[in-house]
């Protein structure tokens, strides 16, 4: 299949934006998000607020949950000012009642240190630009953000939200109730994480849980009094040595731990000690074992050493379901009529697809730009693949909106 007339010029048109797109993203990357970075988040939704209602989306803004409070970072709160977790959700789904309704999904927040030399994007030199969330995602949002002004532009009448929360990379733990709630009134999921390899589109993602575990033992003078103690740490490391032999990166279930604390001085047996992990599972069975791990390492009763673990499944592993290859044969379809090598990939990696999909809305992820390094202070983006993907994107829910089997599908 060959681009229709429509299609070359949306194409076009985003081929004429690679100036305004580039621009956009040098802006975006420049306003530090991360480590809850109230100003830099807030400085950014007004942002997104303007270019988005400019296209009559009408703009919500919601808090996020509270964080459980065994997690080490809480949500960041300003005194009298509202929570740097704030879900912005623009929307333009009013209209006629039988189109498929798109969610577009994204996060503003980065890992980066606001107050750190990595500030803003460099130079092109062999293709790339370095800068902070220039792939992780900032250019996942300036693709998604172009390709719907185009579609606009050329009065393509589509039925579209975005969704921007400011906490994906600390869990989504905030923000996850409300990206529950807002994909079930939606029929598909795009989500704006950076290609996988070569380009591939994500079809595939395992599921992830986090832990605590904590251990409570007797203080003693570790030299005078050392057989009255009770280790803590001991105790902890024994529990991690337990929980850390079913870890099986070759069939994709894994466990990690870090960080850790316990004791208050060297001459002091400790009597309490802490350790936060990660889990990844590929399967429900292999959740089944994690749990189990889990659970096997907790005592009962008041009796020392005591191990308690408080653990949370917050993003469910994302199949590769029926509907979701539906949707990435569609953009695989876009890619072969560019003459763009692409593919589909699973991956060990979680995002808020993983939430999205566990709602009941099937989701393609990966739909960003290509880039690499991320969470690092050498950070990139394929300066090619912000019109590459694009028109990628744009072509994507093009196409689906006369793709009648895959939404009767959903």
């Amino acid at each position: 299949m060959s681009l229709s007339n429509t299609e070359q010029k949306i194409a076009d048109a985003i081929a004429s934006r690679s100036a305004q797109m580039l621009h956009d993203l040098s802006h975006l990357v420049s306003i530090p998000t991360g480590h809850g970075y109230k100003a830099g988040l807030e400085e950014t939704r007004n942002w997104f607020s303007a270019r988005l209602s400019a296209m009559g989306a009408k703009i919500h803004r919601t808090p996020g949950s509270d964080r459980p409070d065994w997690l080490r970072e809480p949500c960041v709160k300003g005194e009298g000012e509202s929570d740097s977790s704030d879900i912005l959700y623009a929307d333009r789904l009013a209209g006629a009642d039988d189109g498929v309704r798109i969610l577009l999904s994204g996060h503003i927040d980065t890992v980066h240190d606001p107050a750190g030399t990595f500030q803003k994007l460099s130079d092109e030199q062999n293709g790339i630009r370095h800068g902070p969330g220039a792939a992780d995602m900032k250019g996942g949002l300036i693709i998604a953000l172009n390709a719907l002004e185009v579609l606009h532009a050329l009065g393509i009448s589509v039925r579209w939200s975005f969704v921007l929360n400011a906490d994906e990379e600390s869990g989504s733990f905030c923000s996850a109730h409300q990206l529950q709630l807002i994909a079930k009134k939606h029929d598909i999921g795009l989500v704006l994480e950076p290609a996988g390899g070569e380009g591939k589109f994500v079809t595939e993602r395992s599921g992830s849980a986090q832990f605590r575990i904590d251990t409570f033992g007797r203080a003693a003078h570790a030299g005078r009094d050392a057989a009255l103690g009770i280790s803590a740490v001991a105790a902890l490391c024994e529990a991690i040595s337990q929980v850390l032999s079913i870890s099986d990166p070759a069939i994709g279930r894994t466990l990690n731990i870090g960080p850790l604390e316990g004791g208050e001085a060297t001459n002091i047996v400790p009597d309490h000690a802490a350790a936060w992990g990660n889990a990844r599972y590929q399967n429900d069975e292999q959740r089944a074992e994690i749990d189990h791990a889990l659970a096997k390492i907790t005592t009962h009763g008041h009796a020392l050493p005591r191990v308690t673990v408080k653990t949370i499944h917050n993003r469910p592993r994302k199949p590769a379901t029926e509907q979701v290859m539906a949707i990435a044969e569609i953009a695989l379809g876009v890619a072969r009529d560019l003459s763009v090598s692409a593919g589909t990939i699973s991956t060990g990696g979680v995002s808020d697809a993983n939430v999205l999909q566990a709602a009941g809305l099937p989701c393609l992820d990966g739909l960003g730009v290509r880039g690499g390094n991320l969470h690092r202070i050498d950070e990139f983006v394929v300066t090619a693949s912000l019109t590459e993907r694009a028109t990628i994107l744009a072509l994507l829910i093009n196409r689906l909106l006369s793709r009648p089997f895959v939404t009767s599908s959903l």
